[in-house]
Parts: structure tokens; sequence; C-alpha cells
């Protein structure tokens, strides 16, 4: 559901102790995030361009001064999510350190997450939410299980509205699951959606906060109150405005539009510690919480289970941290139940962090930005005021009609000017305006570069001439001063991916379909959890059970060009030039760390394949060097390779245990399959 666990169609039993405790949570985080909600605030409104308050607006309009922007701080913005588009990252999937996982799973689990990506239209979300970090300090994917168009559900990604989502304020960790005690997030929702997700009977219990006749309690206080925020709807402007509501239904009374968002929602995910039952492996020492809804049957079974396959297992009470989801409106809850996932939904992106403190790229380039509108607006006003001087004559030069032509058109081009006697007016020179007001507005643009680290090569606005080695040298330094932005990027996909591998494991445990594309535009079908027989032992085996094994989370990026990365693939390059012809019969036993320290992608693929080539290779030696008499022929040995053992005896394979292959890289595996297998 849209809200996150299918609810039963019921109001849950209302306990007012956790309506106090979550209340209180709520009270606690709103006054913590005040003071990051007000920077985030103003940093995107001078992103957008609103760089003016409208008090500050009605007092230059009434003194008649003019009040301009001009917004220095959107290219650069838009100039690093350029850069982030370009570095593109991938979530891939290896098998951990326990013996159950394995490779062939983990590739199935990388063809998943391609799933994932296509059907959340993840790159356009990953746009979201950096922009939403670069900008206000604070990003969020949010995950969950979408049953709108599949019963067994889909796991689809969202950005949701860092303004939204309030933090535990005690905690202090970058990744909310370590020791974040709760996590909250304010939605506003119509009686539509209410009943499509609680029942009827809940959204008739909510109906009266709709028709403004919403019960005066301490909770409902606590939790009504508008938060701060930006503008974050197509109507620009809050409509939650308490005046206008009793304006409304004192007119029209019971009306009221079902589709309008207008019920404040409290979702809360916090983590409670619980007696469970959980499994455990005695051999490798991994344990599992089993639902709570097994009897002794389903526990029973899997003991047996153990037995017959000979992995000792055992079932104990324990006390196990698990993570409840409790759903608020005012005083009511409208859901209450344990989470169907074992981590929270929101994994955030925070471009600066530091011990719970969070930063983005606008924050410091505000006060340059208003000193530049402040100039310009005053260099404007000066100029305009000071065009055309007033005018100096005598008491009995004009008549009172010339006089007041004088005063209303005497700044007109080509006025004509009749005056008696000998003293004729005289135009009154205004004085050059003050060069102090564009030095400072200078400044203030080289300000606003400096800061944020990015120089005029970097935007592709240098105008001296310079070499392209001058040109990228400055480039590469101003993708350094955001490189902070980018490992960060790569630090919340990591954390993305285990929120994706943990509902996989957890949700995708019934036998599925699903057709994958290739990188090569073909279509594939996996099959997850398939159960094969095998008629001559008689033997049940799962195909990609994708639901035991420990997988590892890996971020296949392409960094950016130019990067301090590929500085270090050009040196290593520049130093393999100058060895000379002397290295090349050796370059194989680097090829491996070569293509490990590239930035191009599916650099694992082609060191694999150089891996099974090479071991191809050296079979067909070995196989040609072998006589039918079967003793080996007497050969010089290879360059680069070390020379054989005592003659008569066979050289050992390096996968047999003899001496690592000749790509660096350690023994080759015995089950790699050669080059030709790949091919077509």
């Amino acid at each position: 559901m849209k809200f996150g666990p299918v609810p039963p169609k019921k109001v849950p039993k209302q306990d007012p102790q956790k309506v106090l405790l979550l209340a209180e949570r709520w009270q606690r985080s709103a006054f913590a995030q005040q003071r990051w909600a007000e920077r985030g605030k103003k940093a995107v409104d001078f992103f957008e361009g609103r760089q003016w308050t409208e008090a500050q607006i009605a007092a230059m309009a009434h003194g008649r001064r003019p009040a301009l922007s001009f917004n220095i701080i959107a290219p650069l913005v838009r100039l690093v999510l350029g850069y982030n588009a370009s570095n593109k990252s991938d979530i891939t999937f290896k098998p951990g350190q326990d013996n159950r996982a394995s490779e062939e799973v983990g590739t199935t689990l990388t063809h998943i997450e391609q799933v994932i990506r296509e059907g959340s239209h993840l790159p356009f979300v990953d746009t979201e939410v950096f922009l939403d970090g670069l900008v206000s300090g604070r990003g969020y994917y949010d995950t969950r299980l979408d049953f709108e168009n599949n019963d067994l559900g889909e796991i689809l990604t969202g950005a949701a509205d860092p303004f939204s989502v309030y933090l535990d304020p005690d905690a202090d960790s970058y990744d909310l699951n370590v020791n974040h005690s709760y996590v909250m997030q304010s939605k506003f929702v119509s009686l539509d959606e209410i009943e499509g997700a609680f029942g009827k009977k809940v959204m008739e219990l909510l109906q009266p906060y709709c028709l403004g006749q919403t019960p005066l309690a301490p909770i409902s206080s606590l939790i009504i109150d508008d938060e701060l925020s930006p503008v974050r709807t197509f109507g620009e402007r809050h409509d939650n405005d308490a005046a206008f509501w009793d304006t409304f239904y004192s007119l029209v009374g019971d009306f009221v539009d079902t589709r309008r968002r207008t019920i404040r929602m409290i979702v809360c995910q916090y983590k409670v510690v619980e007696p469970k039952n959980v499994v455990i492996d005695l051999e490798t020492g991994d344990k599992k919480v089993l639902p709570d809804d097994w009897n002794q049957e389903h526990i029973q079974k899997v003991l047996l289970y153990g037995q017959m396959v000979g992995n000792p297992l055992r079932v104990q009470r324990r006390m196990v941290e698990s993570i409840r989801w409790t759903t608020m409106a005012g005083d009511l809850m409208l859901y209450d139940a344990p989470s169907l996932y074992d981590r929270y939904t929101l994994d955030p992106y925070f471009p600066y962090f530091r011990r719970g403190m969070t930063r983005g790229m606008v924050e410091d380039l505000i006060d340059p930005q208003v000193e530049k509108n402040k100039r310009r607006s005053a260099r404007v006003e000066i100029a305009s005021k000071t065009a055309n001087g007033g005018w100096i004559y005598h008491e009995n030069s004009l008549d009172p009609k010339m006089e007041r032509n004088l005063q209303k058109f005497g700044s007109t081009p080509g006025v004509n000017i009749k005056w008696k006697g000998d003293q004729a007016p005289k135009q009154i020179e205004p004085n050059a305006p003050p060069q102090s007001h564009k030095i400072l507005e200078d400044d203030a643009d080289a300000d606003i570069k400096s800061v944020a680290g990015i120089n005029e090569a970097a935007l592709g606005q240098e105008m001296n001439v310079q070499s392209g080695r001058a040109i990228q040298a400055k480039q590469r330094q101003a993708v350094l001063s955001i490189q902070m932005y980018m490992d960060n990027v790569k630090r919340s996909k990591g954390l993305l991916g285990e929120t994706h591998v943990s509902m996989i494991q957890n949700h995708y445990t019934e036998p599925r379909l699903f057709r994958i594309m290739g990188k090569d535009g073909k279509f594939s079908q996996i099959m997850l959890n398939e159960e094969q027989h095998n008629q001559d032992t008689g033997l049940k085996r799962i195909v990609n059970d994708v639901k035991v094994g420990k997988y590892q989370v890996v971020i296949d990026d392409s960094p950016i060009s130019d990067t301090f990365l590929n500085a270090q693939f050009q040196e290593m390059m520049t130093i393999l030039q100058k060895m000379g012809p002397s290295i090349a019969p050796f370059m194989p036993m680097f090829a491996d760390l070569i293509l490990d320290m590239s930035s191009m992608p599916r650099k694992d693929e082609w060191i694999e394949r150089i891996k099974a080539v090479a071991q191809a290779h050296q079979q067909q030696q070995q196989a040609q060097q072998q006589p039918q008499g079967g003793h080996p022929q007497a050969h010089p040995p290879h360059a680069g390779q070390p020379p054989p053992p005592h003659s008569g005896q066979p050289a050992p394979h390096p996968a047999q245990g003899g001496q690592p292959s000749a790509l660096g890289g350690g023994p080759v595996a015995a089950n790699v399959v050669p080059f030709q297998a790949h091919q077509g």
C-alpha cells in the first residue's frame, strides 16, 4: 500500500500510553528539526529564486526602490547535478563470508536489483534525492513493498520529502538503522486515501478533522501544528491555514472534498526489544528470527529438516530488537503492528555529515548572493535617480507656466526652454555613480565561486587563452572540491542496496519469474526459488534460493572523468610506457591490476574473461607439452614464468595449489569457463 504495511480494515486497540509516548517523541523531533528546517527552507528559497522576503519587497516597493535577484547559485548547483548524472552508480551484490552464499545467487540478486531499478525509475529518484540533499542538506530514499499491482508485493523506491522526515534528536550516525531509536514521517492525506488504506470505519472517525470539528485535545494540538518547509506543491503556497478553513466551513457547512489532502498523518517506525523465537545454525553460528505466527509444528519441521540434511539447528527464546510500525492522526492510532521490514524504510543522503550535523551546498552561498542582490539593486537605483539632474534658474527668468513645464518635462530629450533676462536656466550635472558598489558586487561574484569551489573553467566560462592541459587541471580541481558529495552518494547507495537485499530475502520467498533485459539488449528469464527434483536420488534442490546466505553490496560506479582516480590511472600508464619494451613480455601479469584501476564499466567481467583466457591458454600449452608416452617435453620456460620443476615431473597447475596465475591475482579457480564458452 502507499502507506507501508497492509493494514486490517478495522481500528486497532487504542493505547493511551503509546499515544503519549509517540506524541512526546514527535514534539522533541519537531523542536530539534526547527533549526535545520529554517536553514534548509532558506537555502531552497534562494536556489529557486525567492531571495527577498515579502516584508523586504514591500518596504522597497514603498520607497520606489528595485528588488532585483541575479541567481548565481542556480547554475553552480546545476553544474554539480550534471557531475552527479555523469557519475553513474549501480548496485550489485557478491557473496558474503558465509558458506551458504554463492556467486550464482549473487548474480541473480543483481538482476533483481535491475528490475527494482527499472520499476522505480531509480535514476530519476537518484537525481531527486541528490538535489534535496545538495540544496537543503538532507535527502531520503523511501523503499516500500507496493501491493497495488501485485499481491505478492513489488519493491519500489521513491524520494521522501526531507522536510517531512523527523529523526531521533539523540542519534548521531549516518545510517538510520544504527543508533536511531525511531524515525517519523508527516504526510497529508485525503479521506478517500484513508478509506482505501484503513477502511470506512477509520475514515468516519477522521471525518470531523476535515469538517472543522476537530476535538480539542493536548495530543491533537501537538501533532496538527504546521511544519516549517519551503513551497512543495503546485499551488506554490501553504493551503493548510486554520483561518481559511474556519471561514470556509462556516459558509458551506458539512461539504468536504474527499480527494483533498487535509488530514495530517504521522507514520512512526521505532525499535522495540521483545522476546522472540530464534533459530541458530550450530555449525556456522548464523541465526534468524522466526515469524511470530509460527507455532510448534512449524518449528519442529524446521528442526527435522536440519537433521535430514545433516545441519544441526536449535530454536531458543531470546530478546531481539525489532521494528514496530504505528500510524497516527491526531489522538487516533490508525495502524499498530510489527513492521514488515527488518530495517527502516528510509535511507538518507547527507552531502556533508559530521556526528549528526548536516549541511548542503547552498547554505554557504547565501550571504554572497544577498550581497550581490543588494549591490546591484543599489547601483540601479543610483543610476536611475541621478541620470538627469535638476535645474537652476533665476526667480524672474521664467513665468509660472514655464516653471511647471520645466519641472514636468525638463528631463525629456529635445525639451524647449524659454526664459527672460540674461541668466539662462542651467541643469545640475549629476555625480558619477560610486564605484564601490560595483567593486563589492564583483567581490560577491568571486566569493560565490570561491566558497563553492567551482571556477570558470568548470562552468565553461574560461575567457583567458590557456592551454588545454591548464583548463583540464582547473576542471579537475573543481571536481575534487565536490568529491565529498559524491562519496556520500556512494555511501547512501550502499545503504539502499542493503535495504533492497533485506526485502528481497524476506519477501521474495515464493517461486517468481522475472524477465530481465541484459546489457546486450536481449531479454532473459530468471526463476527464483524454483524447486527441482532429482529423479535418481529423490532429493529436492532449490535453484536461485535468495532466502539463504549473506551478500555484500558493491557499488559499481563510473567515476567522473579527470578526477583523482583517473589521474592515478594516467600516472600508472605513463610509468608503464616509460619502462619501454622491456616490460612488454610481462604485461599479462598486470592486466587485472590495470583494469581494476580504470573507470571503465563492467571491468569485473573483463578481468574474469582475461583470467579464463589465460587459464585456457596455459592448459593448451600443457597439453601440447605432454607427449604420447606421458613424459613432458623439454622446453625453455616462457618469459615471466617460473622454471619447470625437476625433470620427469609435470608442472603443477595454479588451480591445484601450484604457482599463482600469470595475471598476478592468485590461483585461478578450477571452474572458470574458457573464453570460447562466452562467445556468441
